[in-house]
This record gives C-alpha cells, structure tokens and sequence, in this order.
C-alpha cells in the first residue's frame, strides 16, 4: 500500500491527476488562458478601389463626379488597437516600442503609404503598414480600433515629441491637435483636394496652447471587425469609399479644396458620412473607409 501511495503521489507531482490545469498556448477553454504572450502583426493597405495606392500615381473615377487625382500623401494613426479571444473578451494589444521603431508610441501607431513623392516635402521616405505587438497567448477572431490620437496625446509639441508623435506634417495645432487622417492630391497648388481630419471645436484662445477643455467635435472613428484573423486577413483603407458621393471637383465658395474637417463646409458631407461621423443636419453613417480582405 505504501507503494501505491507514494506511486500515486508521485504521478500527482508530475501533473497527471484529473484536476490537473491545462498550460498550452490557447488556453483551456481555448480563449486567453495561456501564461504567457505571443507575437501579434496586423497588416494594413491603402488602396483606391481596387488599386493599391502608390504615391505619385493618377488615380480616375473618384467620387459622384468621376474625378482625377493625382496623390501624393496617404497616413493616418490609429489607437487603442484590440483583438477579440475565443470568449468574445477584447484584449488590448501592447504595442511594440523601441528607439528605433519611429512609428510606434505606447498607444498610438501611424499608418504611412507616401514616400515623399510629387515633390511633398512634408512626406516621408520610410513606409509602415503593420501595428507589431503582443496579446496574451490564445486564439483571436476579431479586431477594433479608433483611427485618431488619444486625448491625452493629442495636444503635444509635435517638434520635439517621440516617435510617431514627432510627425510635424501630421500635427494642426496645439488647440486642435494631430491630423489623424492626411491624404493629399499634388503638391498644395490652390487646385490640389486635401482631406485632413482631425478634432475640432477645441475652443478659442491661443493657437499654440492646448485646450482647458475637451474638443466638442472629436472626430475618432471607431472600428470594429466581429471576423479577422491576423495571420490571414489585412485592413483596407479605401480612398474611393471615402469619397463616395462626395462631387470632389465642386468646391463650397470660401472653403478649403477638399475637406479640412470643418462643420461649415458642406463638401466634408459624404465623407464624414462614409466615416461613420456625425455632421451639422446629418446623422452618422456606416463607416466604410476601412474593410478587411
């Protein structure tokens, strides 16, 4: 007997009693029950319909008035970039950040498709398409995020800030904060179509202080994806879905070309809708610039 009993203590220790907690990667339940993380790279594209956005190229058929473009910038940030586990859990990614990755910050990436072509001296040579991070280890089947800079970042001194913060082609103001979204046609003739969003409604003051309060119009576009699989699948940004319904070549008299994300402006319309955005006499639409593929 006390054979028995050691033999069966022994087995206990070595982990093969009936009770014994499971230690592989996915988990038990197969949701986020591993001990440790694994590697984590969602993919990105900028693409013009079906055309992979490259700087410098013409793009045709663009909005309700089948417009032209030539484009020369293509970048927006996204933050507070999650996966959804097994369980239907969010969990948030943990953003990789060294000295050397300029693109990454503690919860904010920027997304860059130009390479400093058409002459933009505000681009930048470098590219990156994918946030790099780590999540606990599990199975993951879904992803969200917000295209913008969070709050508390976004009124920094974009010339001596870190990283992708440091973007000074990204940045407005102080009082308004970063340009989440850039994307330029040409080289800023009075002709060229912009489409700059950003936080708005900051209040007066100041251009070069942030603002005491909270901007009344935020302009952070959430997004979420219920099926996505980050080893096979990759977000589009689709510039021909931004602009759809928006007449690109009728411009509003006394208002930027393009849109500049101002409540004034009745060509930001359809794009704000296309964004999932609220505007002045409009309800917010179905955000259909980002898609999965």
């Amino acid at each position: 007997m006390k054979k028995v009993a050691a033999l069966l203590l022994g087995l206990a220790l070595l982990g093969f009693g009936c009770d014994s907690a499971s230690t592989d990667g996915a988990g038990g339940s197969g949701g986020t029950g591993g001990t440790g993380t694994q590697d984590v790279t969602i993919s990105f594209a900028a693409m013009v319909g079906d055309a992979e956005f490259v700087c410098g190229d013409t793009y045709e058929g663009l909005g309700s008035d089948n417009s032209t473009l030539t484009l020369s910038d293509f970048r927006f940030y996204v933050q507070d970039v999650e996966l959804k586990d097994a369980n239907d859990d969010w969990v948030p990614v943990t953003l990789a950040t060294s000295a050397e990755n300029k693109f990454q910050l503690d919860q904010v990436v920027l997304l860059d498709f130009e390479d400093r072509c058409a002459g933009n001296e505000a681009g930048n040579p470098e590219l990156n398409d994918v946030v790099v991070g780590t999540v606990p280890e599990g199975e993951y089947n879904g992803l969200r995020f917000a295209m913008g800079v969070p709050v508390e970042l976004n009124h920094a001194d974009a010339s001596t800030a870190p990283g992708p913060l440091g973007v000074v082609a990204m940045f407005w103001t102080w009082r308004g904060g970063y340009k989440f979204l850039r994307v330029d046609s040409g080289s800023f003739s009075g002709e060229d179509w912009r489409m700059h969003l950003g936080s708005t409604g900051c209040g007066m003051g100041d251009p070069t202080t942030p603002p005491e309060e909270p901007c009344t119009n935020p302009n952070r576009v959430a997004v979420e994806f219920d099926a996505f699989d980050p080893g096979t699948n990759r977000v589009i940004a689709d510039l021909a879905a931004l602009v759809d319904g928006a007449a690109i070549r009728s411009n509003a008299d006394g208002t930027p070309v393009g849109c500049m994300s101002g409540l004034d402006d009745p060509d930001c319309a359809p794009i704000f809708e296309n964004l999932g955005l609220a505007f002045p006499g409009a309800d917010a639409g179905t955000q259909q610039f980002f898609a999965i593929e």
